[in-house]
Protein backbone atom coordinates (compact mmCIF):
# COMPACT_ATOMS: atom_id res chain seq x y z
CA UNK A 1 0.00 0.00 0.00
CA UNK A 2 3.11 2.08 0.74
CA UNK A 3 4.88 1.42 -2.49
CA UNK A 4 1.41 2.56 -4.22
CA UNK A 5 1.27 5.80 -1.85
CA UNK A 6 4.88 6.12 -2.72
CA UNK A 7 4.29 5.81 -6.65
CA UNK A 8 1.25 8.22 -6.65
CA UNK A 9 3.32 10.50 -5.10
CA UNK A 10 6.49 10.61 -7.17
CA UNK A 11 4.22 10.99 -10.31
CA UNK A 12 2.31 14.11 -8.83
CA UNK A 13 5.84 15.45 -7.74
CA UNK A 14 7.22 14.98 -11.51
CA UNK A 15 3.95 16.56 -12.84
CA UNK A 16 4.53 19.60 -10.96
CA UNK A 17 8.11 19.80 -11.38
CA UNK A 18 7.81 19.54 -15.14
CA UNK A 19 4.96 22.09 -14.95
CA UNK A 20 6.95 24.16 -13.52
CA UNK A 21 10.12 23.90 -15.27
CA UNK A 22 7.50 25.00 -18.63
CA UNK A 23 6.34 27.74 -16.71
CA UNK A 24 9.95 29.18 -16.13
CA UNK A 25 10.73 28.35 -19.92
CA UNK A 26 7.57 29.91 -21.37
CA UNK A 27 8.15 33.26 -18.97
CA UNK A 28 11.63 33.80 -19.99
CA UNK A 29 10.90 32.87 -23.75
CA UNK A 30 8.07 35.89 -23.40
CA UNK A 31 10.19 38.31 -21.48
CA UNK A 32 12.95 38.62 -23.68
CA UNK A 33 11.34 40.03 -26.91
CA UNK A 34 12.18 43.15 -29.37
CA UNK A 35 11.61 46.84 -27.94
CA UNK A 36 10.43 49.80 -30.04
CA UNK A 37 12.96 51.83 -30.53
CA UNK A 38 12.69 56.14 -29.99
CA UNK A 39 12.04 56.75 -33.55
CA UNK A 40 9.09 54.43 -33.03
CA UNK A 41 7.84 55.94 -29.68
CA UNK A 42 8.33 59.50 -31.04
CA UNK A 43 5.30 59.04 -33.52
CA UNK A 44 3.23 57.94 -29.87
CA UNK A 45 2.07 61.50 -29.71
CA UNK A 46 -1.04 63.07 -31.88
CA UNK A 47 -0.42 65.88 -34.01
CA UNK A 48 -2.07 68.01 -36.76
CA UNK A 49 -2.34 65.17 -39.25
CA UNK A 50 -3.65 62.51 -37.04
CA UNK A 51 -4.59 61.48 -33.24
CA UNK A 52 -3.32 58.72 -31.33
CA UNK A 53 -5.07 56.36 -28.79
CA UNK A 54 -3.17 54.09 -26.96
CA UNK A 55 -5.33 51.61 -24.86
CA UNK A 56 -3.66 48.17 -23.18
CA UNK A 57 -5.06 46.69 -26.04
CA UNK A 58 -4.74 48.67 -29.55
CA UNK A 59 -2.79 51.93 -30.72
CA UNK A 60 -5.11 53.81 -32.97
CA UNK A 61 -3.97 56.10 -35.60
CA UNK A 62 -6.82 58.63 -36.80
CA UNK A 63 -6.70 61.12 -39.11
CA UNK A 64 -7.55 64.54 -38.05
CA UNK A 65 -9.80 64.97 -41.24
CA UNK A 66 -11.25 64.02 -44.75
CA UNK A 67 -10.42 60.10 -43.19
CA UNK A 68 -11.27 57.24 -45.51
CA UNK A 69 -14.18 54.68 -44.82
CA UNK A 70 -11.34 52.04 -44.96
CA UNK A 71 -9.47 51.11 -42.15
CA UNK A 72 -5.75 48.95 -42.05
CA UNK A 73 -5.45 46.93 -39.06
CA UNK A 74 -1.76 45.81 -38.20
CA UNK A 75 -0.68 42.57 -36.26
CA UNK A 76 2.80 42.63 -35.19
CA UNK A 77 5.83 40.18 -35.74
CA UNK A 78 6.26 37.44 -33.00
CA UNK A 79 7.92 38.78 -29.46
CA UNK A 80 8.16 42.31 -31.22
CA UNK A 81 6.63 45.62 -29.35
CA UNK A 82 2.93 46.40 -30.87
CA UNK A 83 4.76 49.98 -30.58
CA UNK A 84 7.36 49.08 -33.09
CA UNK A 85 5.17 50.30 -36.13
CA UNK A 86 3.92 53.28 -34.91
CA UNK A 87 5.91 54.97 -37.42
CA UNK A 88 4.21 53.05 -40.53
CA UNK A 89 0.79 53.22 -39.19
CA UNK A 90 1.69 57.16 -38.71
CA UNK A 91 2.27 57.63 -42.19
CA UNK A 92 -0.48 55.46 -43.06
CA UNK A 93 -3.07 57.80 -40.76
CA UNK A 94 -1.30 60.97 -42.81
CA UNK A 95 -2.44 59.26 -46.36
CA UNK A 96 -6.17 59.49 -44.62
CA UNK A 97 -6.75 55.90 -43.38
CA UNK A 98 -7.51 54.52 -39.16
CA UNK A 99 -4.74 52.52 -38.71
CA UNK A 100 -4.90 50.11 -35.89
CA UNK A 101 -2.23 48.22 -34.43
CA UNK A 102 -2.85 45.39 -32.22
CA UNK A 103 -1.38 44.48 -29.44
CA UNK A 104 -0.96 40.86 -29.00
CA UNK A 105 -0.62 38.69 -25.55
CA UNK A 106 3.00 38.13 -24.66
CA UNK A 107 3.58 39.34 -27.72
CA UNK A 108 2.29 36.48 -30.31
CA UNK A 109 -0.08 37.02 -32.86
CA UNK A 110 -1.14 33.19 -32.55
CA UNK A 111 -2.64 33.93 -29.23
CA UNK A 112 -5.20 36.85 -30.22
CA UNK A 113 -5.64 35.82 -33.51
CA UNK A 114 -9.15 37.26 -33.33
CA UNK A 115 -8.48 40.68 -31.68
CA UNK A 116 -9.24 42.25 -34.78
CA UNK A 117 -13.10 41.71 -33.82
CA UNK A 118 -12.38 44.36 -31.43
CA UNK A 119 -10.92 46.52 -33.77
CA UNK A 120 -14.14 46.28 -35.92
CA UNK A 121 -16.73 46.48 -33.46
CA UNK A 122 -15.25 49.58 -32.13
CA UNK A 123 -15.32 51.96 -35.65
CA UNK A 124 -18.65 51.60 -37.16
CA UNK A 125 -17.51 54.77 -39.76
CA UNK A 126 -15.26 52.26 -41.28
CA UNK A 127 -16.93 50.22 -43.83
CA UNK A 128 -13.84 47.96 -45.44
CA UNK A 129 -11.46 47.04 -43.75
CA UNK A 130 -8.19 45.39 -44.36
CA UNK A 131 -5.68 43.29 -42.36
CA UNK A 132 -1.69 43.54 -42.58
CA UNK A 133 0.43 41.49 -40.45
CA UNK A 134 4.14 41.29 -40.35
CA UNK A 135 6.61 37.96 -40.13
CA UNK A 136 4.30 35.62 -37.98
CA UNK A 137 1.53 38.39 -37.65
CA UNK A 138 1.14 38.11 -41.47
CA UNK A 139 0.31 34.37 -41.00
CA UNK A 140 -2.34 35.10 -38.53
CA UNK A 141 -3.44 38.13 -40.07
CA UNK A 142 -4.17 35.66 -43.25
CA UNK A 143 -5.93 32.95 -40.64
CA UNK A 144 -8.16 36.07 -39.12
CA UNK A 145 -9.18 37.08 -43.19
CA UNK A 146 -9.77 33.63 -44.30
CA UNK A 147 -12.49 33.06 -41.24
CA UNK A 148 -13.65 36.15 -41.61
CA UNK A 149 -14.50 36.72 -45.35
CA UNK A 150 -17.29 38.77 -44.52
CA UNK A 151 -15.91 41.53 -43.07
CA UNK A 152 -12.47 41.59 -44.66
CA UNK A 153 -11.38 43.34 -48.46
CA UNK A 154 -7.90 42.68 -48.43
CA UNK A 155 -4.80 41.12 -46.57
CA UNK A 156 -1.21 42.58 -46.81
CA UNK A 157 1.46 40.12 -46.08
CA UNK A 158 4.92 41.82 -44.59
CA UNK A 159 7.95 39.73 -45.30
CA UNK A 160 5.32 37.04 -44.58
CA UNK A 161 3.51 34.31 -46.55
CA UNK A 162 0.26 32.20 -45.68
CA UNK A 163 0.67 29.08 -43.81
CA UNK A 164 -3.15 27.65 -44.53
CA UNK A 165 -4.10 27.48 -48.33
CA UNK A 166 -6.20 30.57 -49.28
CA UNK A 167 -5.99 30.16 -52.69
CA UNK A 168 -9.73 29.98 -53.05
CA UNK A 169 -10.56 33.54 -50.88
CA UNK A 170 -12.19 36.09 -52.20
CA UNK A 171 -10.10 39.02 -50.83
CA UNK A 172 -7.60 40.44 -52.60
CA UNK A 173 -3.82 40.65 -51.61
CA UNK A 174 -0.47 42.71 -51.53
CA UNK A 175 2.94 40.69 -50.73
CA UNK A 176 5.56 42.89 -49.93
CA UNK A 177 9.26 41.69 -49.08
CA UNK A 178 13.00 43.03 -49.17
CA UNK A 179 15.17 41.63 -51.58
CA UNK A 180 17.80 41.23 -48.75
CA UNK A 181 14.92 39.56 -46.44
CA UNK A 182 16.89 36.67 -44.46
CA UNK A 183 13.77 35.46 -42.73
CA UNK A 184 11.10 35.26 -45.03
CA UNK A 185 13.44 34.24 -48.27
CA UNK A 186 12.73 34.04 -51.99
CA UNK A 187 12.41 30.23 -51.48
CA UNK A 188 10.18 30.32 -48.42
CA UNK A 189 8.44 32.15 -51.03
CA UNK A 190 8.40 29.83 -53.61
CA UNK A 191 7.38 27.12 -51.09
CA UNK A 192 4.45 28.61 -50.45
CA UNK A 193 3.43 30.43 -54.07
CA UNK A 194 0.14 28.06 -54.42
CA UNK A 195 -1.21 29.07 -50.56
CA UNK A 196 -1.32 33.35 -51.63
CA UNK A 197 -5.12 34.29 -52.94
CA UNK A 198 -5.17 34.05 -56.24
CA UNK A 199 -5.61 37.86 -56.66
CA UNK A 200 -2.23 38.61 -55.00
CA UNK A 201 0.12 41.65 -56.19
CA UNK A 202 4.00 40.53 -55.37
CA UNK A 203 6.00 43.24 -54.64
CA UNK A 204 10.05 43.11 -53.95
CA UNK A 205 11.74 46.17 -52.49
CA UNK A 206 15.41 46.40 -54.08
CA UNK A 207 17.70 46.38 -51.10
CA UNK A 208 14.94 45.88 -48.15
CA UNK A 209 15.41 43.42 -45.70
CA UNK A 210 12.95 42.08 -42.60
CA UNK A 211 13.34 43.93 -39.70
CA UNK A 212 12.93 47.30 -41.66
CA UNK A 213 9.18 47.24 -41.98
CA UNK A 214 9.30 47.58 -38.28
CA UNK A 215 11.12 50.09 -35.74
CA UNK A 216 13.09 47.77 -32.96
CA UNK A 217 16.35 47.68 -34.21
CA UNK A 218 18.57 44.50 -35.92
CA UNK A 219 16.85 41.19 -36.09
CA UNK A 220 18.11 37.97 -35.61
CA UNK A 221 19.03 36.25 -38.43
CA UNK A 222 18.14 39.30 -40.69
CA UNK A 223 20.24 40.81 -43.53
CA UNK A 224 21.71 44.24 -43.31
CA UNK A 225 19.93 46.29 -46.08
CA UNK A 226 21.50 48.72 -48.69
CA UNK A 227 18.51 51.35 -48.37
CA UNK A 228 17.70 53.04 -45.00
CA UNK A 229 14.68 52.06 -42.89
CA UNK A 230 13.26 55.10 -43.96
CA UNK A 231 13.34 54.57 -47.67
CA UNK A 232 11.73 50.91 -46.96
CA UNK A 233 8.94 52.09 -44.57
CA UNK A 234 8.19 55.17 -47.14
CA UNK A 235 7.95 52.42 -50.21
CA UNK A 236 5.83 49.93 -48.06
CA UNK A 237 3.46 52.87 -47.05
CA UNK A 238 3.27 53.99 -51.04
CA UNK A 239 2.18 50.41 -52.17
CA UNK A 240 -0.14 50.15 -49.35
CA UNK A 241 -1.68 53.43 -50.37
CA UNK A 242 -2.07 52.08 -54.36
CA UNK A 243 -3.30 48.60 -53.21
CA UNK A 244 -5.96 49.85 -50.83
CA UNK A 245 -7.53 52.44 -52.94
CA UNK A 246 -7.98 49.48 -55.93
CA UNK A 247 -9.77 47.75 -53.34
Amino acid sequence: MKSVRSKKKLILVTILAVIFVMTVAFIYYVSDYYHADNRALAVLKSTESYNVSDTPDYITFTPSSNGSTTGIIIYPGAKIQAEAYSVIASKLAQKGYTTVIVKMPFNLAFLGVDKADGVIAKHGEIDKWVIAGHSLGGVFASEYALKHEDKISGVIYLGAYPSTNASNATFKALSIRGSLDGLTTDKSISENLGKFPANTTFVTIAGGNHYNFGDYGVQAGDNSSTITRKEQQDKTVSYIVGFVEGL
